[in-house]
């Protein structure tokens, strides 16, 4: 049996158990104790949120101060990762790239659907985009899925090691 804290109808703690395995939860209130918020996990949130920014910063630099355009290319990134996903990993077979229109993409990411074909020409015209012959745009080779990691690597790691 494992203890869990939860607190009754008075907001005092009380212990009850539950058996090893069971996943249910013990109470269906799901807040936190009041207080927790103003510890630790404010300063968490805090050090996150500058890594954020300091992450967006970067990114934004890399598409010419334009979110907008990694905001589309983010799109063909996470086609591309679910594709390795469903192929069970990286494969060494050449599988053609899911290419999309700007109609698509603008649905996607609510850009305009002008404003997304003018940014998907200029990430084309920088290579980070390639037309297939029927025009549709597929991820280019210039900025790939380590690259992106890498530049989100903060957010994922840096940002919730624990100081010590």
């Amino acid at each position: 049996m494992l203890p869990a804290a939860i607190r009754d109808e008075d907001n005092e703690p009380r212990q009850e158990r539950r058996a090893a395995g069971n996943d249910r939860e013990v109470s269906a209130r799901n807040e936190p104790t009041p207080g927790y918020l103003d510890q630790d996990v404010s300063r968490f949130f805090y050090r996150w949120g500058g890594h954020l920014s300091a992450t967006l910063v970067r990114v934004r630099a890399r598409f010419d101060g334009d979110l907008d355009q990694y905001l589309l290319y983010l799109v063909f990134l996470l086609s591309e990762l679910q594709q390795t996903i469903a192929a069970g990993g990286p494969s060494r077979s050449f599988a053609p790239r899911r290419g999309l229109n700007a109609l698509s993409l603008s649905d996607i990411t609510q850009i305009p659907r002008e404003t997304a074909r003018r940014k998907l020409l200029a990430l084309a015209d920088r290579g980070y985009l390639l037309r297939d012959e029927q025009g549709l745009f597929v991820l280019g080779d210039r900025y790939g899925l380590d690259e992106f990691f890498l530049d989100l690597k903060p957010l994922f790691w840096d940002a919730v090691r624990v100081e010590r």
